[in-house]
């Protein structure tokens, strides 16, 4: 059953077209510049997360999770959510995908647990189909390591899938790892061409081969998809070029670890919007950071579009985790609707994009996150919409060498 949003149907009209417009018409003047940019769609946009697994893992979860009414339900009750990130590759694994058949090679004759069954496969499409007919851009998660990063201390059918995958590429491909894994993405990105409007692609530290052919690869598709590349961060720093850190997020802080601060930037000359991966969790940085109020924020608010080169620009986006872990709906919830609304407000009525990382349970998004996304979209759609309250730093948070005087 579709949970029920607390929203006054008869304004959703107006409330649609409202929350795309600005009123600093100086910054969308800006921002109309970049309005031939492949991820100009994603300006002012607010998004969510549905994972959908991938391979043997399909095959397990689909006997209880039903993806298709779970998408039907955030089209149902997040209406003004512009775009959502799903899944070509199963959250952090980079050789199990969410279809079976393959424009280029049979990926089940080099292990079948790559792939799940042929009747799962359509799960996904079904999902993309959702989206797309109710007007909202799809981004497909794509962890871009391959099958060798598969460690010693995963399954054992997962340790299969490493040598199969070797056994593979170094017999079919003369040892050219980067070229068979292109020739592999390349027949799954086929069939997602007219069914996408971009990739989110993870783990590139870790791509065989070089960045610009695996790029070159999905542009010879379709050159329009929007691409964001998680590779390598950059972080703010004090005047004198040292890293700012966090040395405490309150009074309550009782993680003892300091943390750089995220700043979303342009890195390379291949991304057309930001990752926007948040300082890593595992260096003791919570997902709502205060810091990322004072300074993340900030920064995606005073320059939305950035720059590596000087001519190419790419849009400033950042996806936030919900909870204390990225996909994972047993975890702590960390994020409260003030803080999310402001979190969301703040960022797209700069034109910047945002997408929080919601979980799942059996297909569906976790039911307590689904009530702040519902508030949100509750506030967005209010004419005019609802202030929120105002940020004020957290009590005892402060960096690390600040002086509080």
């Amino acid at each position: 059953m579709i949970r029920s949003i607390k929203l006054d149907l008869s304004i959703l009209f107006v409330a649609t077209f409202t929350l795309s417009c600005n009123s600093d018409f100086s910054q969308l003047e800006v921002d109309n510049l970049h309005s031939e940019n492949n991820a100009s769609w994603l300006a002012g946009s607010w998004g969510v997360t549905q994972r959908v697994d991938g391979g043997y893992k399909l095959d397990e979860s689909a006997v209880t999770s039903d993806w298709v009414s779970g998408a039907e339900e955030i089209v149902s009750n997040l209406p003004s959510a512009g775009h959502v990130i799903t899944s070509l590759t199963h959250p952090a694994h980079a050789f199990l995908f969410t279809v079976r058949e393959n424009n280029n090679i049979d990926v089940a004759a080099i292990h079948p647990d790559m792939v799940p069954e042929i009747g799962n496969e359509q799960i996904i499409f079904d999902v993309i189909d959702v989206y797309r007919s109710a007007g909202k851009k799809v981004i497909l998660y794509l962890n871009t390591a391959g099958p060798s990063m598969i460690e010693d201390t995963d399954p054992d059918n997962e340790i299969e899938i490493k040598a199969a995958w070797e056994d593979y590429y170094e017999s079919e491909w003369d040892g050219d790892e980067g070229a068979a894994w292109r020739h592999l993405v390349l027949g799954y990105v086929e069939r997602f061409d007219g069914l996408v409007d971009g990739y989110w692609l993870d783990n590139v530290n870790n791509l065989p081969g070089k960045l610009s052919d695996f790029i070159a690869t999905l542009r010879s598709v379709d050159p329009t998809w929007a691409i964001a590349i998680n590779d390598g961060k950059e972080y703010f720093t004090d005047d004198a070029g040292d890293y700012l850190y966090v040395d405490t997020d309150g009074v309550d802080d009782e993680d003892e670890r300091d943390y750089k601060i995220v700043k979303h930037e342009v890195i390379n000359e291949y991304m057309d919007f930001t990752g926007g991966h948040i300082t890593p969790l595992g260096q003791g940085a919570p997902p709502n950071s205060w810091a990322y109020e004072e300074y993340t924020i900030p920064d995606m608010v005073e320059t939305p579009w950035d720059t590596y080169d000087g001519i190419n620009y790419a849009l400033k986006h950042a996806w936030f985790p919900i909870r204390k872990t990225w996909s994972n709906a047993s975890s702590d919830l960390v994020f409260e609707e003030e803080q999310a609304y402001r979190f969301t407000r703040t960022i797209i009525d700069a034109f910047a994009g945002i997408t929080w990382s919601t979980t799942q349970v059996d297909g569906y998004m976790s039911t307590d996150e689904m009530d702040i996304m519902l508030e949100i979209e509750y506030r967005l759609s209010q004419v005019p919409k609802v202030d929120y309250t105002a940020y004020e730093r957290p009590e005892g948070a402060y960096l690390v060498g600040e002086d509080l005087q």
